[in-house]
């Protein structure tokens, strides 16, 4: 297997904040490629934004170039050379130039050379994506990278098509290497065949090498050239680093965008690597290929997307897509222009802050590659975490997401830990949870397999057969849950459990939907007090279903048990369920980002831009503090915030909230949410 060398620490990316990425996706159907591109025109329009970098497209998915290569296909349809034009312009202005080149899928290179092409279970070949274990790479993709730094001299790779678009591959080439590596005799076709794990982490193991192979021919060759996967080590792949990848990065989904930012911006906040997110200025309802066409971002519906990585340390990108001749719509170039300097506002206190520990939330690969789509596609396989995550958003706790490599580093720098219907634990992570909590810690767990396979840590076992089993899958098996005088509608399946002398229960299952009436002796929430620590489990998919749901009684049970476990926390909040709070620390000192991820509008999937966002007022902080502080500031200072310190306690009050904003909180000595640097 190839090894990977170890990425450079630092480069132009870890100092970069702002991009605009330009996507073209070039094809054989194009005409008039560069033709309206001049050096004036793209220089007028970066100095609209004044972008640290910029991304060009190269290559799309169709494998045609938008630049005249001497490797591979050019589209028929350059008329100007775009690239030459983009590397005048960007390097008079101080602007580094990364490619959009697509990596696994090349439409073209296997219409050229199907013996390229990723073979599916039943032999046919994929019109799209290209075999690991084929010449490709060694042919077609890393000459082409080559070419482009030796002709345009370029900064840096944000290599598409890739991780996402990677597919298990039945070619006798791949049956011989997976015989090969694992002494395995038989090639499984179906995910109930013994071999099928194997079989996938054989493939996805052959697409770190791929991105391993050209990352260190990109270094050879250039070494300060920046070079990312899209999508690597995300949520989508929770593995330890192993390629010598420079940054990581990833682009949002069209519509729904602040979701998919707020889950993985935390996971790349956990790397330890430079990092960026990209939001899309444009949405639309409906799949990309079917109508209403695209349409513009409103500023504010963008500034709000860009505000969920700024408040995590991030540095972001916003993508635009030119006319086919080349020309920048000088009107998007406005939209993008209000948006950067949203963000440039914000650079100085936010962009590469640290996180201050609050809540874990664990996201771990051996649960993950169990229930995704293969190799790399989420599927519903992070339904429970990004359940767990909005639940606890909307409770105003700060969370940071953990892949097993960090958890096992970083847990009792946490009050908290959460564990969301996590299956597959690893005897690492067991004992790794069964020592934070005796240390102190306190740990939700939750899942209807936590007795079956987590009886030791729980102090709970299965009590029978499990209660409100769907009749199919996504079936609708509802039970009830008391919260005081109300009951909450959760789904089934869930686990009645017994306890251990050391358990207690806190919860049990309604008949139906009249606490005072309706109870059980079924017990569904449970606790165990375990060294020093508290240990509370639900037996049961409770953040699946609020991920499905959001259902308003269910956040609040879920924050009934975790009020119950009686943690001290660095802030507390009043204010709704959309204030969303990250705690961050920097050179100026604890940072409370406080986002309002409201809406003016009813938003549906017909209704996906927002064009108005009430403030939020009358926000309060209260910190626990025995020392005053030096300052209390807000970012931007466009409104007047009060404070008060008495009784060993701040409180802040920020009268109002419109899109994101930053308190500031600096004192010389006695902090008591002072964190060391990682």
């Amino acid at each position: 297997m190839s090894q990977s060398t170890t990425a450079p620490a630092c480069g132009w990316h870890a100092q970069a904040f702002f991009g605009i990425h330009y996507d073209l996706h070039a094809q054989l159907s194009d005409t008039e490629l560069g033709r309206e591109l001049t050096h004036d025109h793209l220089r007028e329009r970066l100095l609209r934004v004044r972008p640290d970098w910029v991304q060009c497209d190269c290559k799309g998915h169709n494998g045609y170039t938008s630049w005249p290569t001497t490797i591979g296909t050019p589209s028929p349809g350059i008329v100007r050379d775009g690239l030459r034009i983009h590397r005048d312009v960007t390097r008079e202005l101080g602007i580094r130039l990364g490619m959009h080149y697509s990596g696994v899928w090349d439409t073209r290179a296997i219409e050229l050379h199907p013996e390229w092409a990723c073979v599916d279970v039943d032999g046919n070949r994929s019109p799209h994506f290209t075999c690991r274990m084929s010449s490709y790479d060694r042919e077609l993709l890393i000459p082409q990278m080559l070419e482009l730094i030796e002709q345009y001299d370029v900064d840096g790779f944000w290599v598409d098509g890739e991780s996402w678009a990677a597919q298990p591959c039945w070619c006798e080439r791949c049956g011989i290497e997976f015989r090969r590596r694992t002494g395995l005799a038989t090639i499984p076709r179906t995910a109930d065949e013994q071999q099928w794990t194997a079989w996938l982490a054989f493939h996805r193991d052959l697409f770190v090498e791929h991105v391993i192979g050209y990352t260190n021919a990109i270094h050879a060759r250039k070494p300060e050239c920046q070079v990312c996967s899209n999508w690597m080590y995300t949520v989508r792949h929770p593995d330890p680093v192993r390629a010598p990848v420079d940054y990581l990065s990833g682009d949002y989904d069209w519509a729904w965008g602040a979701d998919r930012a707020a889950v993985e911006g935390r996971v790349l906040d956990s790397r330890g690597i430079s990092w960026d997110l990209m939001a899309w200025a444009f949405t639309k309802t409906n799949p990309m290929d079917e109508g209403p066409p695209w349409t513009v971002k409103t500023p504010l519906h963008l500034c709000q997307e860009l505000a969920e990585v700024i408040a995590l340390g991030g540095a972001v990108m916003v993508y635009d897509q030119p006319q086919r001749s080349g020309w920048l719509s000088a009107w998007h170039q406005d939209v993008i222009a209000e948006a950067a300097a949203f963000c440039r506002a914000r650079q100085e206190v936010c962009f590469q802050s640290r996180s201050l520990p609050q809540v874990a939330l664990l996201h771990l690969a051996d649960h993950y590659y169990a229930h995704n789509q293969p190799l790399f596609n989420i599927g519903d396989a992070t339904q429970p975490l990004e359940g767990a995550l909005h639940a606890l958003l909307e409770l105003h706790r700060s969370v940071d997401i953990l892949t097993e490599e960090h958890a096992l580093l970083r847990l009792r720098e946490y009050p908290l830990v959460v564990v969301p219907e996590q299956t597959h634990l690893s005897p690492a992570i067991r004992t790794a949870l069964e020592e934070y909590v005796v240390g102190g810690g306190r740990l939700l767990i939750s899942g209807v397999h936590v007795a079956h396979e987590c009886a030791e840590l729980t102090g709970a076992t299965p009590d029978g057969d499990c209660v409100g089993v769907p009749g199919k899958p996504n079936g609708v098996a509802p039970l009830y849950l008391p919260l005081g005088e109300r009951a909450v509608a959760i789904n089934g399946p869930w686990q009645p459990v017994l306890l251990n002398d050391e358990g207690e229960v806190w919860a049990i299952r309604l008949r139906d939907q009249e606490p005072q009436k309706d109870t059980t002796t079924q017990a569904l929430v449970t606790a165990r007090r375990l060294g020093q620590g508290l240990v509370v489990a639900a037996h049961g998919g409770m953040f699946n279903d609020y991920y499905r749901g959001h259902y308003p009684l269910l956040r609040q049970f879920i924050g009934s048990l975790i009020e119950r476990m009686n943690i001290t926390w660095a802030v507390e909040v009043e204010g709704p369920a959309r204030l969303e709070l990250t705690l961050r620390q920097g050179n100026n000192g604890l940072l409370v980002n406080l986002i309002n991820r409201g809406a003016g509008e009813t938003l549906s999937p017909r209704r996906v831009i927002i064009e108005e966002l009430p403030p939020i007022t009358d926000i309060v902080l209260r910190l626990p503090c025995q020392v005053p502080p030096t300052d209390v500031r807000i970012v931007p200072a466009s409104t007047p915030i009060t404070w008060e310190h008495g009784d060993g306690h701040l409180v802040v009050r920020v009268p109002r909230l419109d899109i994101h904003a930053v308190v500031v909180i600096a004192s010389d000595s006695g902090v008591p949410w002072a964190q060391p640097e990682e």
